[in-house]
């Protein structure tokens, strides 16, 4: 839940905090005002941040009492509990936070400073020259992050869609393997999805290496964080006991990776080994607490990477109007943002529709279906080729529509800020399959896209897979995608009834889009705008969560994008 409805939703909870603070550690002064600072805090972890700032004009919550930040930070020093090492929050650089996330975070950055101040332990092997053909391709900034590999242990590379980054990560792995070829690598993202997009973008852009390198390349493993953690039930299985036995692990979409999974990480990876981590901080926060990804690129932390971070600003990929309205909400703020996109010429790449709250807009409801209709039509030419035995799989010859059909499900992606309330996912869903939603996936038809809620290693599930309902009555099965470090096309077929957690995909938040693209994108925007006030902040209330939020929703569309905004006043 996010923003007041987190808030209404948990005030019994955040009042059971606030007495057993009160109980625990005695409060100087008690008033209403700590009980503010408290609510605030925990409106920031329940959209995975641990830091609130007090340069905001107003929180983003309504408060019990006035003079915010002044009136509750004195408030707060008189208290108490600011005071010694057991104190429960923190306030430091104008940021409050609960001490424990506080320290955990800082542990986590000691922790990379640490590995940033070793050397790789090939850099004796290492040869500084470096093919001028792959140069030619790359820019200044990322000539410097390929050559930063024999000479740093951790590397941050940074940048937006289209700069380049898998281009940098391609030329960064020829650099290990020009330095011993016999290094062992491996590729990690904190999703399925986003290991799987990882995979085909480097798969893409090793096509005209020569076979010597292509072969290496191809053979990477490349899967989930959690896999090469070997998670299960919460619990990493490698640590420092049991490493992971690589020379050199890449990280893709790090503004998704929480401070828990960082930390495992950090565990499980020896020493020695090289980390690059690599990801765009002006998206959303992960789900978890502990925006690290973020917390590196703070101008006072960045500081002290600054010989290893690598911050990619060339657009190289071009996608027109979606790239300008991109970078403007990146640089310009929510207001500037609104105002381009009402200017928009009607024959842009993205369509502005204008509607009532009160009810989906006709025009989606209609895209949805005829993507609906067209997916039915091809599960119904990928059933004939399930086959039954021990398992059931797909016979050989139904593997090309089968890729088919999981290729277009993901054609189009429709995207809400939230899960419940008008034009949330749980909106959508009640528009498209009515009264079926609540009856489950049996009851569901063939073709409704679905999406796991959680890790399921036992059946190669991961959080946030997309599949597709396949097959009828007794016979219906759920396929999905199956990512292995196998390079070959693969898929799983399981019965709804194993998967634990599972809900329609017709619509996904934001956050569970993240690490993925579409040719198409339906966002849909529920607070009302206009010329004069281009943006209301009722829907959040915190205007540097909606910039990432938009930011992050449209830069999930690789050609198309249709913003539906509220013409609610």
């Amino acid at each position: 839940m996010i923003g007041n409805v987190h808030t209404k939703l948990n005030s019994d909870f955040i009042n059971l905090i606030t007495e057993t603070l009160k109980k625990r550690i005695p409060p100087n002064t008690s008033s209403e005002h700590l009980e503010d600072i408290i609510n605030v805090l925990m409106d920031s972890l329940s959209r995975g941040e641990i830091y609130t700032s007090l340069n905001n004009k107003k929180p983003y919550i309504d408060l019990k009492r006035k003079g915010w930040p002044i009136d509750h930070i004195k408030a707060l020093k008189a208290s108490g509990w600011l005071k010694g090492d057991n104190s429960p929050i923190v306030l430091e650089d104008n940021l409050l936070s609960w001490r424990r996330w506080h320290e955990e975070m800082q542990g986590t950055i000691m922790d990379l400073k640490g590995k940033a101040s070793l050397r790789p332990h090939q850099q004796h092997k290492a040869n500084n020259a470096m093919n001028s053909r792959a140069y030619s391709t790359l820019d200044e900034t990322q000539i410097l992050a390929v050559e930063a590999i024999p000479n740093h242990n951790l590397i941050l590379l940074s940048g937006g869609p289209g700069t380049g980054k898998t281009s940098t990560i391609v030329q960064m792995l020829l650099k290990v393997l020009s330095i011993d070829h016999d290094l062992k690598i491996g590729l990690g993202a904190p999703t399925g999805k986003a290991a799987r997009r990882l995979e085909e973008t480097i798969q893409k852009s090793i096509i005209h290496l020569d076979d010597h390198y292509k072969d290496r390349l191809s053979s990477v493993p490349c899967t989930t964080l959690h896999r090469w953690l070997q998670a299960n039930e919460g619990v990493f299985r490698k640590n420092e006991t049991t490493p992971i036995q690589l020379d050199v692990l890449v990280v893709d979409e790090m503004s998704m990776v929480d401070l828990s999974l960082m930390q495992g990480l950090l565990r499980a990876l020896p020493k020695e080994s090289q980390l690059i981590l690599v990801g765009d901080p002006n998206q959303l926060p992960p789900v978890g607490n502990g925006a690290v990804w973020h917390k590196l690129h703070e101008d006072i932390t960045l500081r002290e990477f600054k010989n290893c971070s690598f911050q990619l600003n060339k657009v190289y990929r071009n996608r027109g109007d979606l790239a300008k309205l991109a970078t403007s909400i990146k640089c310009n703020g929510i207001d500037l943002f609104f105002k381009e996109l009402l200017s928009l010429e009607k024959s842009s790449s993205i369509q502005v529709i204008v509607s009532s709250k009160t009810k989906v807009p006709f025009e989606i409801i209609e895209k949805v279906t005829l993507h609906h209709m067209k997916l039915i039509e091809l599960t119904n030419k990928t059933t004939p080729f399930l086959t039954s035995g021990e398992e059931v799989s797909i016979n050989p010859k139904g593997l090309e529509t089968a890729s088919h059909l999981m290729n277009y499900l993901e054609e189009l992606m429709v995207l809400c800020p939230r899960r419940y309330g008008p034009w949330s996912v749980d909106h959508i869903h009640k528009s498209i399959l009515g009264a079926t939603l609540n009856k489950g996936v049996m009851n569901w038809p063939a073709g409704t896209p679905v999406i796991c809620g959680e890790n399921q290693p036992e059946i190669k599930l991961a959080n946030g897979d997309i599949g597709i309902v396949i097959g009828e009555k007794e016979n219906k099965y759920l396929l999905f995608r199956l990512h292995s470090t196998k390079k070959q096309q693969d898929f799983n077929l399981i019965h709804p009834i194993r998967v634990k957690n599972l809900s329609p995909a017709f619509a996904t938040t934001v956050h569970k889009a993240q690490g993925s693209e579409a040719g198409h994108v339906v966002f849909l925007w529920p607070d009302p705008i206009n010329e004069k006030h281009p943006i209301s902040t009722n829907l959040l209330q915190n205007s540097d969560y909606e910039r990432k939020l938009i930011y992050t929703a449209i830069t999930r569309a690789k050609s198309n994008l249709d913003l539906v905004i509220c013409s609610d006043k």
